[in-house]
């Protein structure tokens, strides 16, 4: 077994302990508690004058209403990735089952695919970081039922035959598995847990027709987007699409804050669940 990368602070009391076991071997979580650590505590909702509106995508990882946008490294679905998941996949089917090999080539296919996942928290770790640390005092992020979007497509069948008719499920595939690289939920997790460190607020917006309402004369039509071009068919305004969404969530956000306090008092009140005084060491 190792060494613990980390000793375990004077002052602070243990409080829970969960090991993992991983493809390279096992892992033991730490939570430890110190009085040392003080409260954080978000900013009080008749404060927050500033708000950064996020919208999420494939293309680009985060779009931002200050007109920053963050790549998405694609760190499973890029061609590279791709490949060598195809044959080492392909090396475990065609072992006997059962057999040492089939274990070896197993294992070799656990690795990468942790390799990938670390690679991914890394860098969702440095994002969170990127966008919680802006002088702002709110961060408004879309309320995003990830589940919902990967569901199947609903089977379709022929009434008269009995055969089941094409419902678009081959090209969603590729859709379900872009946004589970992507990984937004884990990605909004980290921004929620930094913001409470930093004192800022989380508000979830209904992200209903955001890439779709113009911001000029608030015209919604399918019709106004084009890929990434924002073309509003009713006045002619122009935009990039996701940014342009993402200044839509940031209004929205400034209106709950400024009008309908209620609502971001539930997320205000959510966001401080996570104990403020609480470590987690993994060794």
């Amino acid at each position: 077994m190792r060494s613990p990368s980390r000793l375990i602070p004077d002052g602070f009391t243990l409080k829970a302990a969960t090991i993992r076991k991983r493809q390279d071997g096992w892992y033991v979580s730490i939570r430890i508690e110190g009085k040392s650590i003080p409260d954080y505590v978000s900013k009080p909702l008749d404060e927050v004058k500033s708000v950064l509106g996020c919208d999420l995508g494939i293309t680009k990882l985060v779009h931002l209403s200050d007109r920053c946008q963050i790549d998405n490294r694609k760190f499973s679905t890029n061609k590279k990735a791709k490949r060598t998941l195809k044959i080492r996949q392909r090396r475990v089917s065609r072992k006997v089952k059962g057999s040492k090999n089939r274990k070896k080539a197993a294992s070799k296919l656990g690795r990468f695919h942790k390799k990938i996942t670390d690679k991914r928290v890394a860098y969702q770790w440095d994002v969170a970081n990127k966008i919680v640390s802006r002088k702002v005092d709110a961060i408004a992020l879309e309320d995003l039922n990830i589940a919902g979007m990967l569901k199947r497509c609903k089977v379709k069948v022929d009434e008269n035959t009995g055969r089941f008719l094409k419902n678009g499920q081959s090209r969603k595939k590729g859709l379900n598995r872009a946004i589970s690289d992507a990984s937004w939920a884990e990605l909004i997790l980290k921004i929620e847990y930094l913001a409470v460190k930093q004192g800022k607020v989380v508000i979830k917006i209904n992200p209903k027709h955001s890439s779709l309402e113009c911001r000029n004369c608030v015209h919604i039509d399918k019709s106004n987007r084009d890929g990434e071009k924002f073309i509003c068919t009713e006045c002619g305004y122009h935009e990039h699409a996701d940014i342009g969404a993402a200044k839509t969530i940031k209004d929205r956000g400034l209106e709950i804050v400024r009008g309908d306090s209620a609502k971001l008092g539930v997320n205000h009140q959510n966001a401080q669940k996570t104990s403020p005084r609480s470590l987690e060491q993994t060794w």
